[in-house]
């Protein structure tokens, strides 16, 4: 369970992980999509993946492939991170 989920270690955490799916890291911004950022539905399998292991959490898939942004699943992590 994730003891603190501060919002600048939530945000490296994100982009760090969409950089590595191949989002160019200058894009990766609050408001870009994940769409914008071409990462296809195997990079979002991933991204949940990423979060069970880093935050032990679990982010619904389907939350992640609803034209969600960048700040978006960084809401979602703390979320779930908070119940």
């Amino acid at each position: 369970m994730l003891q603190s989920a501060d919002l600048d270690s939530v945000r490296s955490f994100v982009v760090r992980e969409l950089v590595d799916f191949g989002a160019e890291s200058d894009k990766v911004v609050d408001g870009a999509r994940l769409e914008e950022l071409e990462i296809d539905s195997l990079g979002v399998v991933e991204l949940t993946a990423s979060i069970k292991r880093e935050f032990g959490v679990d982010v619904p898939l389907e939350a992640l492939t609803k034209d969600v942004t960048v700040a978006g699943v960084i809401a979602l992590i703390q979320g779930a991170a908070a119940a």
